[in-house]
């Protein structure tokens, strides 16, 4: 193999794909200098200026329309001429990419949940919980959190891993952002607290569109690995729900049933109820120290897939 090819081989979406990942996952960006730290604090003070609840529901709605598409365009039009004009795009593509799979806040703050919740400090796993979801966690019993804990840890795998990197390999690094940039406005403006019911709306319905197909493809896998396992809960028929998205909930099935632990059941959402369907399995606070694990295997096997085709390219190049 010639220098030409090898240099091409290493700088191919997925040798580029299979690099974020490791970087991402042994060197994390530090939480205060991270674009979306900066992008969730700009959108919570953009809804506190233009969601007013006094107005009318077409109003919110528009509001919550433009705010996405502000924010949109604040994210990825100085992106695009970025790596539009740069000398070394493909760096700053692979930049893009690092930014967008970014998981280490999340992975962080379960993990300090998950060891104060074992040592019995209940309120610490509580407060930590509370700082990476929009659920209330103050009245979380053990067992609520040990769910919250693997739910978060579920979603994580879809949105911060899967889906940005499928969406590098369908439409390169500014659809990874954008894709990413949905997800995380979608958890600044849940649907599912009133304030904002009618302003979230357009990034609910861009969540659910932009996550359908890697929610599908992210349980179909599940399942697979759940064929070799014994002992597994029944399948239920999925229950649609509005002020929670159903990609992600049928996501939370699929790891229910491969891992075989519970999850799902009603929250609390500013002191309302909000009902979700239940996956049965085993007590979660029972699985709960195997859930580094579990969030580890995710890992390997993302990173198995890409060395697996990296491999593939080697062997049958043109």
């Amino acid at each position: 193999m010639n220098t030409e090819l090898l240099t091409e081989l290493l700088l191919s979406p997925v040798a580029l794909a299979l690099l974020a990942l490791l970087a991402e996952r042994w060197f994390p960006w530090p939480e205060q200098w991270h674009p979306f730290a900066v992008l969730r604090l700009m959108a919570s003070y953009m809804s506190g200026k233009v969601n007013k609840p006094e107005r009318t529901v077409s109003q919110q709605r528009l509001a919550g329309f433009l705010a996405w598409l502000t924010m949109s365009l604040l994210v990825l039009l100085p992106a695009a001429i970025v790596f539009a004009g740069a000398e070394v795009s493909l760096a700053i593509g692979w930049l893009i990419l690092l930014v967008s799979l970014r998981q280490q806040p999340v992975a962080h703050a379960v993990k300090l949940a998950d060891s104060h919740l074992q040592r019995g400090r209940k309120n610490a796993a509580r407060a930590w919980l509370s700082r990476i979801t929009w659920r209330d966690c103050d009245l979380l019993s053990e067992h609520g959190i040990a769910k919250t804990s693997l739910e978060l840890r579920a979603s994580s795998i879809l949105e911060h891993r899967f889906t940005p990197l499928l969406f590098w390999f369908i439409g390169g690094p500014l659809a990874a952002l954008g894709v990413r940039t949905v997800a995380e406005l979608t958890q600044v403006w849940p649907v599912a607290q009133t304030r904002y019911r009618h302003f979230g709306l357009t990034t609910h319905w861009l969540y659910t569109l932009t996550h359908f197909f890697p929610s599908f493809l992210l349980s179909l896998m599940a399942r697979f690995m759940a064929l070799f396992q014994r002992n597994k809960p029944k399948l239920q028929s999925l229950t649609r729900n509005a002020l929670f998205p159903t990609v992600l909930l049928s996501w939370l099935q699929s790891f229910s049933y491969c891992h075989r632990v519970t999850l799902g059941g009603p929250i609390q959402v500013q002191g309302i109820r909000v009902a979700r369907q239940r996956f049965d399995g085993r007590p979660a606070e029972l699985l709960l120290a195997r859930a580094p694990r579990w969030q580890r295997q995710w890992q390997i096997f993302f990173v198995s897939c890409l060395v697996i085709v990296l491999f593939a390219l080697f062997i049958y190049r043109p």
